[in-house]
């Protein structure tokens, strides 16, 4: 008798309820998922790219592990951390994305200098005040926003949101 008891127990627990199964409906229906707004790359994954291009000479106009420049760079690191195509020379770079101010900089965004009145010059922001870049001097290489060379050529940044 006991055992009857126990598989009629059994038995009814196992009917769904008419609530319950629209709940099990609702839980097998995929979720719907809101697009992020103003997503910015991540840091590590550009910091990943800088390290296999550390070193690397500066080349004007080169696109190589054989020397390569700074807009060469940026476009190299934004096509393989965050997967965008950017323009290839400065100029065209520097209308990409949004103007932000200094003081607004995330990981990611673009940091753009004026060496002369006809050369521009860009690198990446990384976080803590320094930027990755392609130096005619050093090569593939981090620097700091607040040295005094970077510091009084600094022009504009941009963000390029994903």
């Amino acid at each position: 008798m006991l055992l009857l008891v126990s598989l009629g127990m059994v038995g009814c627990a196992s009917a769904p309820q008419p609530d319950v199964a629209s709940k099990i409906e609702v839980s097998m229906m995929e979720p719907v998922v809101e697009p992020e707004v103003n997503q910015t790359p991540d840091v590590n994954e550009i910091l990943t790219v800088f390290k296999e291009w550390r070193g690397t000479p500066y080349r004007f106009g080169g696109t190589s592990e054989r020397g390569i420049d700074c807009s060469a760079f940026a476009r190299e690191v934004y096509r393989n951390a965050v997967g965008i195509e950017l323009p290839r020379d400065t100029r065209s770079q520097v209308h990409e994305g949004t103007r932000v101010s200094k003081q607004e900089l995330v990981e990611g965004d673009l940091v753009f200098f004026k060496i002369s009145s006809r050369l521009n010059h860009v690198g990446i922001y990384v976080g803590n005040g320094e930027f990755i870049h392609a130096s005619t001097r050093a090569g593939v290489t981090r620097s700091r926003l607040d040295n005094q060379y970077w510091r009084n050529k600094f022009w504009q940044a941009r963000r390029i949101e994903i």
